[in-house]
């Protein structure tokens, strides 16, 4: 159901449960007001009558006097006079005339009558007859006006409620157009149209709501575009390796296994010296099997599934303390590591070495120090890495495609990673990622 629709019918049932409670209690009420109202004329009659009739009584009545005066009583409002005739019948002496349109339902009536008085008189007439007359209070002329009041209640209780009723739908009108902008701003993001902007809405919430979803887009569409960027670096990054591997294969493979075919060859001839040869062919063999370690490692770390995390990490550390021995490199690291994933592991090396190749490339700095813990034994293990160095800082913000790497890697296996840098105090890159304990097959 559309909320519209929900709230239409909230309302209606609430309208429906508000005028039966409010016909409940008008009905009450106009009863309670007919009873108090024909109970009070009719205690009035009465004492007109004990009055009148009273006051005759002692000088003697004539048919016209006592006539007369009951005509007078009848004056009175919700009260009925009747005669008993010689017959013993009773005859209605006045009888109201009451327009057939203004008479309530005939429901109203019995739902606001009750049980009334009346009361019986003797009339002593002066030639020693004696006329009985009979009281009634007579409640239709008050049910008449309580009945228009009710009526008067009731329509402008409708009123009322109608206007209410068009006063919501007015508003949720113009909220309904706000949710309606949202969807549609919604849908544009899921099918990566990031540069439209909601509009500002009028009411609070949904400003606040259009907001959110204009930062989300925005927020997506930098990711969007770093990933992309990413991506490039990545197909760019594999084709230099590429080259670099084929350059190298070319350049070192190719012409060290040229000259092991030309010594093979010339250790064939007459007079050769096959011990300088020899030893020239091994030399050739021993540069080129440094030259494959060191193909191998930059492809990926084969004593990484053979010796463990530790021991890759402190070959990486110890080959670029070789090639840069004015770098002070420490290692803290964790030997209870050695039991993670090799999934996790591979991500472990990668930031370590993404790292090292940063300072040397851009830090300018003397110190690096590697911190590699793992954290949270009792619950939600996971290793913590802290990479700090002492060089000249500056990139606060980290986009490099360096960064971008880590922060992929770290945020894919569901950590958390964080790049702090300010001029001349170093830079700092903290990431931490849940713990994968190694499978059975690894």
């Amino acid at each position: 159901m559309s909320l519209r629709g929900l709230i239409n019918r909230r309302i209606l049932i609430t309208v429906i449960i508000i005028t039966i409670v409010g016909g409940i209690l008008t009905i009450w009420q106009a009863r309670q007001s007919v009873e108090r109202e024909v109970t009070s004329s009719f205690n009035l009659a009465l004492q007109m009558i004990d009055l009148g009739f009273s006051h005759l009584s002692r000088t003697g009545m004539t048919e016209h006097q006592w006539l007369r005066q009951i005509s007078a009583i009848q004056q009175t409002r919700h009260l009925h006079i009747s005669i008993v005739n010689e017959q013993g019948e009773e005859v209605e002496w006045f009888v109201p005339e009451n327009d057939e349109e203004e008479v309530p339902p005939g429901w109203f009536v019995r739902a606001v009558t009750s049980t009334y008085p009346s009361a019986n008189y003797n009339v002593h007439l002066a030639d020693g007859r004696t006329k009985q007359i009979v009281v009634r209070a007579d409640p239709i002329d008050e049910i008449i006006e309580a009945w228009g009041e009710s009526v008067a209640y009731f329509w402008s209780v409708v009123t009322m409620i109608g206007v209410i009723f068009l006063a919501i739908n007015i508003v949720f009108n113009s909220m309904l157009q706000a949710v309606r902008s949202i969807v549609v701003g919604l849908r544009r993001v899921e099918s990566g149209q990031y540069g439209r902007k909601l509009p500002p809405f009028k009411i609070s919430e949904f400003d606040a709501i259009a907001t959110e979803v204009n930062r989300l887009s925005d927020a997506l569409k930098v990711a969007k575009e770093n990933n992309q960027a990413l991506a490039r670096h990545t197909m760019q990054i594999q084709e230099n390796e590429r080259r670099n591997l084929s350059r190298e294969l070319h350049d070192e493979m190719g012409q060290s296994l040229t000259a092991i075919k030309a010594m093979s060859t010339a250790i064939r001839q007459p007079g050769a010296d096959v011990s300088k040869v020899s030893d020239s062919i091994a030399e050739i063999c021993n540069h080129l099997a440094g030259v494959v370690r060191s193909m191998m490692r930059t492809l990926h770390p084969l004593s990484l599934a053979d010796l463990g995390l530790g021991a890759t990490l402190t070959d990486l550390v110890n080959e670029w303390r070789r090639r840069y021995p004015e770098l002070v490199i420490k290692l803290d690291y964790d030997d209870r590591l050695d039991q993670v994933s090799h999934e996790l592991a591979i991500h472990v090396y990668r930031i370590a070495q993404e790292c090292l190749t940063n300072v040397v490339r851009h830090a300018q700095a003397t110190k690096v120090t590697l911190t590699i813990r793992q954290e949270g034994e009792q619950s939600s293990p996971r290793v913590v890495m802290r990479i700090r160095d002492d060089g000249q800082g500056g990139e606060a913000a980290g986009h490099g495609f360096g960064v971008l790497a880590m922060r992929e890697r770290v945020e894919n296996m569901g950590g958390r990673f964080r790049f702090e840098s300010e001029a001349g105090e170093g830079v700092c890159v903290s990431a931490w990622m849940p713990i994968i304990e190694k499978s059975e097959n690894e």
